[in-house]
């Protein structure tokens, strides 16, 4: 049998005897290297950090990485920052919720006073009413015994309406009472 030998191309020759075995080289001694403690990635790029042309691709690539570092801190910053406002907004609105609960209950009391004045008020204008009654019950009654009745009332009662008496009424009935009576009420109806 006849071995032929084959022409290996200079491209096929150089792939098997040179390159091939010098990359498994440098892969062994990268792997040796780094099993060992040594940083072999930092010495490859210090080494290609002093080659012109590579340096600038480092470079490129490091701004790229440093950009990247600031869009982040950034991203970190403004989400921080969202969830600071996202916590006042919901201080501000638990806070709208008191003070609109607040402002119901005030509303509730105002009502409720409201309520309250009117019905004194009509109270007032019914005792009013009736005062003036009196009144001119008591106008109308002769003087004696208007002068009779009058100290057995109690004193406000009885200021209130000699108060609205007429004043030729009013010296009539006084003129029948008792002196310490009518000093007494004299003085009631000065003050």
């Amino acid at each position: 049998m006849e071995t032929t030998e084959k022409d290996y191309s200079k491209i096929q020759w150089f792939l098997f005897v040179i390159f091939i075995p010098t990359l498994f080289t440098v892969i062994l001694v990268i792997v040796l290297l780094s099993v060992a403690g040594v940083n072999t990635l930092g010495m490859v790029k210090d080494f290609a950090e002093k080659v012109p042309v590579i340096s600038n691709l480092f470079t490129e690539e490091e701004k790229a990485t440093e950009k990247n570092e600031k869009t982040e801190e950034k991203v970190v910053k403004l989400q921080t920052e969202i969830s600071k406002k996202k916590e006042s907004i919901d201080k501000l609105e638990k806070s709208l919720t008191t003070k609109q609960e607040e402002i119901d209950s005030l509303k509730l009391e105002i009502s409720k006073l409201t309520n309250e004045l009117t019905s004194l008020q009509e109270d007032t204008l019914s005792k009013g009413r009736t005062f003036e009654e009196l009144t001119k019950m008591y106008e109308t009654m002769s003087p004696k015994n208007a002068a009779l009745i009058i100290p057995n009332l109690k004193e406000s009662d009885a200021k209130e309406i000699l108060a609205t008496i007429k004043t030729d009424k009013l010296a009539a009935i006084l003129e029948k009472m008792s002196p310490e009576d009518a000093a007494k009420y004299t003085e009631l109806l000065t003050k």
